[in-house]
């Protein structure tokens, strides 16, 4: 018998094979949790072909153990169980709580920021689209999940930089549902929608992680998508508590994984032409790396058409990108998405911020103080006067000479 078995680990999942001597027995543990009075672990022993026992077991548990090797040697007693299972119990114990390494810091310049779907997707951190319901979030989703797997470019300038496997994690829709998304937005992009795969969820995310992590590993998952957070975080989704146990559930994913969240608003925010937050905790903008608000157009005059924005209203490292606009065009075997711009749809450009609508308006030449007030819905004067002596792109191209009496502003972008 092999001194040492092969130990091979998937998330929260371990398997320990010893084979030699004509010695062919495995021991599986999975559902791995540690509780108040050790780690516990469903046990699945084997010997060949043959499944021996399977038992819940503390694998701390020296009564629990012996208990487990008398039945093992009843069925097989040919084997050394107790010391195959003491290795198993004692080597997956020390796995589970290892935990990250302690490392020294040191005084260095950040590495220039990443992203898994440029600019939407920080690499390997956790990401929030959220959005009333009808405003193209699970459209979008799938774009980006498609984008990740396949390495189709997105319009609007999206683009992915690397490419891997996408685990969708579905706690509103179903299969059916989300393979038909994916016919349609990849018949649309003209690409495939290999590499995406689909788990149907119903228990909380902090409940299932054991067994994500697992699937996460298998399949070499580059991208998680989370639709959506509501029902992910369990009861009370608006707390505090739910949502950081949801949050904190997906960056045990590792620095490897990036995660994509779906929410929602409240419909106080959905109704409100102030930028919104997602619905619940303030612990959901808070921890999130990079949160995005997506907004339909009520100017649509089409049935088979959607025009959204994409706002770019958190980002830890950074500065926040510009707005984007999509459109959504609905046939009935292809789903085109294109590039909109935001200035023909007078409601998604109000959301934006004032700078980005005088950048906007002066595109088309230079103009007043007054005409850009009007033109950009600002407060007052004031406010645009401040904006523009703000932007390094904007200039005042009738400023005052020193001496000379003062005259109105005529701003205009520099060439």
């Amino acid at each position: 018998m092999a001194e040492e078995p092969t130990f091979t680990r998937h998330g929260d999942e371990f398997f320990l094979q010893w084979s030699g001597d004509g010695l062919d027995a495995r021991v599986a543990l999975t559902a791995v949790r540690e509780v108040h009075d050790g780690v516990h672990a469903e046990v699945t022993i084997t010997r060949g072909p043959d499944e021996i026992h399977w038992a819940r077991l503390n694998l701390s548990s020296t009564t629990g153990r012996e208990s487990l090797v008398k039945k093992l040697e009843r069925a097989d007693p040919s084997v050394p169980w107790a010391r195959l299972l003491d290795r198993a119990c004692h080597k997956t114990t020390d796995a589970i709580r290892q935990g990250s390494p302690t490392i020294p810091l040191k005084a260095q310049p950040a590495p220039a920021a990443r992203c898994l779907v440029d600019p939407i997707l920080p690499l390997g951190d956790t990401s929030v689209l959220y959005g009333d319901g009808g405003a193209g979030k699970g459209w979008t989703a799938t774009a980006l999940a498609v984008a990740t797997a396949t390495g189709a470019a997105l319009p609007g300038g999206i683009k992915a930089l690397a490419r891997g496997p996408v685990l969708y994690l579905d706690w509103e829709s179903t299969e059916d549902d989300l393979q038909d998304r994916l016919y349609l937005v990849s018949r649309g992009l003209g690409c495939g929608a290999e590499g995406i795969h689909y788990r149907r969820m119903s228990r909380a995310i902090a409940d299932e992680i054991s067994a994500v992590r697992a699937e996460v590993s298998r399949l070499a998952v580059k991208l998680v998508v989370v639709d959506s957070l509501a029902p992910a975080c369990g009861a009370e989704p608006e707390g505090a508590d739910a949502v950081i146990r949801a949050m904190n559930a997906l960056r045990s994913l590792g620095a490897g994984v990036t995660r994509l969240v779906i929410a929602h608003v409240s419909h106080a925010s959905a109704t409100s032409q102030a930028p919104a937050r997602p619905y619940g905790s303030v612990f959901v903008q808070n921890l999130a790396r990079s949160t995005w608000e997506l907004r339909a157009s009520d100017e649509n005059t089409s049935v088979d058409e959607l025009v959204v924005g994409l706002y770019h209203r958190k980002v830890n490292r950074g500065r926040k990108h510009p707005p984007i606009g999509l459109r959504y065009t609905f046939g009935d075997h292809a789903i085109t998405l294109e590039r909109a711009d935001l200035t023909e749809s007078s409601d998604l450009m109000a959301r934006t911020s004032v700078a980005n609508r005088i950048r906007a308006a002066l595109a088309g030449g230079a103009m007043s103080t007054k005409l850009l007030m009007e033109t950009t819905g600002a407060a007052n004067e004031d406010t645009i006067t401040r904006t523009c002596r703000r932007m390094s792109d904007v200039v005042n191209l009738d400023a005052t000479p020193p001496g000379a009496p003062a005259r109105p502003a005529r701003w205009g972008l520099k060439a």
